[in-house]
């Protein structure tokens, strides 16, 4: 396997496989209701749609980078505001996530291993995730879903 097969795995694993720190995006999502996405058990928090969204649009800049895209914020914001609270739109939030990690898999799974140590956008900026090499980027992206997903398993065990 290559290390982009790899990579792609990693990636599909935290939103759709067995992780071995847990469950998986869908796995955990996949019982939520519509109440519970939007409920705010900590008032100074995000909840698990806000999480998801945000979760959702960074997983978008990362295919956007990996496209030959310079690095940016994410198109729909950092921490993009949900639009309504019907289920219709909480499962379109679900899908889009699915979707666009879908997308950034196939890509990294064709993506050269020689540019794979290629850094993204230059000077080191953490909070932008440049800095980083395409590969670093995947994991740094499996991480970031990896301490979002434990956020979101609390938030669903307390409402």
């Amino acid at each position: 396997m290559t290390r982009a097969e790899n990579l792609s795995n990693e990636l599909y694993n935290s939103i759709f496989g067995e992780p071995w720190y847990g469950s998986s995006a869908m796995s955990i999502l996949q019982e939520i209701s519509v109440e519970q996405a939007f409920r705010k058990p900590i008032p100074s928090a995000h909840n698990i749609i806000e999480l998801t969204l945000h979760v959702t649009a960074w997983i978008e800049e990362t295919l956007s980078r990996f496209n030959g895209n310079k690095p940016s914020e994410p198109q729909i914001g950092d921490w993009p505001i949900p639009e309504n609270k019907t289920e219709e739109y909480w499962n379109t939030v679900k899908r889009n996530l699915y979707d666009v990690t879908n997308k950034l898999i196939s890509v990294v799974q064709k993506f050269p291993e020689e540019k794979l140590e290629k850094i993204v956008g230059g000077e080191r900026n953490i909070p932008l995730g440049t800095g980083f090499s395409f590969e670093g980027l995947i994991l740094g992206l499996v991480q970031h879903n990896a301490y979002h997903l434990g956020q979101i398993s609390l938030l669903k065990k307390s409402s």
